[in-house]
């Protein structure tokens, strides 16, 4: 009779944690990045992986920190998330656009997946009133309301049971849209039951 393997790896276990390591990595480059403006790619290492470790991410720690940074920094600019420059001597990253919107997905869905267990039965309700000139933006926020979760009510109407109002600050202060975007909370919704079914909620009160 063959023996039984001990100690093997599942290849599916070995594929989730891989992700999960990439992801943690591209994250905390991408957010230390935005906390700094432009951060130095010398001395990006430490201060990336001093914040995963801060944040209990230590078992995704790669053997060679240094050169798996600069593996995703070049990744991401492959991507066009983030960009290279040059200042005093010092080659520097900054965030894109696109990076920026890369992050607040990241962010929106971390909070998602915080979301309290009980429902308050109060709806947040978020209303964009952008021009026709700026429709990029218009497409960006269509992508990180579905990423978070969102069902939209009508055109630039979009609807969630939970409170939300840091990442709705988030999203206004990033991509720069100020009093274009409304966030409400209201205690009562006509004709709520097809929402309460979309998010699992309670039918009746």
């Amino acid at each position: 009779m063959q023996k039984k393997r001990t100690g093997a790896k599942n290849p599916l276990e070995v594929r989730v944690r891989t992700r999960a390591r990439r992801d943690s990595i591209r994250n905390g480059l991408l957010s230390a990045i935005a906390l700094t403006g432009a951060l130095p790619l010398a001395i990006a290492a430490p201060k990336v992986f001093t914040a995963l470790s801060d944040l209990g991410f230590d078992a995704y720690m790669p053997s060679n920190p240094k050169q798996r940074l600069y593996e995703t920094a070049s990744r991401l600019k492959r991507k066009g998330l983030i960009e290279f420059r040059s200042e005093s001597g010092k080659r520097r990253m900054v965030l894109t656009d696109a990076g920026r919107v890369e992050l607040l997905r990241g962010q929106a869905k971390l909070q998602h997946r915080q979301k309290p267990k009980k429902w308050d039965r109060r709806w947040r309700i978020v209303i964009f009133d952008i021009p026709e000139k700026r429709r990029n933006e218009r497409d960006r926020i269509r992508v990180l309301m579905r990423s978070f979760g969102f069902e939209r009510l009508q055109d630039s109407v979009w609807i969630y049971p939970y409170d939300c109002e840091e990442i709705i600050t988030l999203y206004k202060t990033d991509l720069r849209l100020g009093r274009s975007t409304l966030y409400l909370v209201a205690d009562a919704l006509e004709f709520d039951r097809p929402l309460r079914e979309r998010f699992g909620l309670p039918l009746v009160d």
